[in-house]
């Protein structure tokens, strides 16, 4: 039998109310994480690329800080 994936869904979103982007990070228990501070999708899409991996160890790793805002 599959177990669920504990791991998020990375995906780069446009800001609504400013020109930009962010990476919105959705738990599989629907809470949501905003990652913000890109100019363009591809740099958001970089960052997802590059950093998303070693930014879910950190929020794993870090007693107190799972869940909660980060920067880029």
């Amino acid at each position: 039998m599959n177990e669920p994936s504990s791991n998020p869904a990375f995906e780069a979103r446009p800001l609504k109310s400013a020109s930009g982007w962010y990476v919105r990070v959705a738990w599989p228990d629907g809470r949501r994480d905003h990652i913000p501070g890109f100019v363009t999708q591809q740099e958001a899409q970089r960052w997802i690329e590059v950093k998303a991996s070693s930014w879910l160890s950190e929020r794993r790793s870090a007693p107190g800080a799972f869940g909660r805002f980060a920067t880029a």
